[in-house]
């Protein structure tokens, strides 16, 4: 049984609080709603991922868990 599970798009951005030529790349990635209505980033199309909604918290925002070793088999 193949159960379909429910994905969502993340993407880093920049914050242009200390101006465009120096704006730092966020340090998670977050949905498009959430940079544009919480977050006020420029949004950063090219690093788009697909990861499952249940891991996005109520804020939209995605941390990548680091693992070391990465998925086996």
């Amino acid at each position: 049984m193949n159960i379909q599970q429910a994905m969502t798009s993340v993407y880093n951005f920049r914050t242009l609080d200390s101006g465009y030529e120096s704006a730092p790349v966020s340090c998670f990635k977050a949905t498009r709603q959430a940079v544009r209505d919480i977050f006020g980033g420029d949004l950063i199309e090219a690093t788009e991922e697909r990861v499952p909604q249940d891991e996005v918290d109520e804020m939209g925002r995605y941390r990548r868990v680091a693992t070391g070793w990465g998925e086996l088999g």
